[in-house]
């Protein structure tokens, strides 16, 4: 009798902890919020364009950068986003972002941005 409470016990731990992480999981609007904080970016309602600011020395730069293309992905626990943006202004200037959304947070999968490269984004970690 023993052994069949705690089967019962671990199925039905396993399914709280699965109902749980399928009810937590990010949506779009989280991403967008997470970008925001994240990356100090603004961004129109999808995140289709966004705007960042770069500083060389004293002077302060805006951005805008607009969706190339990319990929969501829902998942049944997760969330996989992976957006390529390119500037408007100069086409080689590319912003690339991989994220994975997981029990409510996002985790960047991807940190290899070419605007790194040119000093325009602040990798905060």
């Amino acid at each position: 009798m023993s052994k069949r409470w705690t089967f019962l016990f671990l199925i039905g731990l396993i399914v709280t902890l699965c109902s749980i992480t399928i009810l937590n999981k990010p949506t779009e609007k989280d991403f967008t919020l997470w970008l925001q904080e994240e990356y100090t970016i603004d961004c129109n309602k999808d995140c289709s364009i966004i705007e960042l600011e770069s500083g060389n020395g004293n002077i302060t730069e805006r951005i805008k950068l607009a969706n190339g293309n990319g990929a969501f992905s829902p998942g049944l626990f997760t969330l996989h986003i992976n957006r390529h943006y390119i500037s408007l202004y100069d086409p080689n200037r590319i912003f690339s972002l991989e994220v994975i959304g997981f029990n409510g947070r996002f985790y960047k999968m991807n940190s290899e941005n070419r605007i790194e490269k040119y000093g325009l984004l602040e990798n905060r970690e």
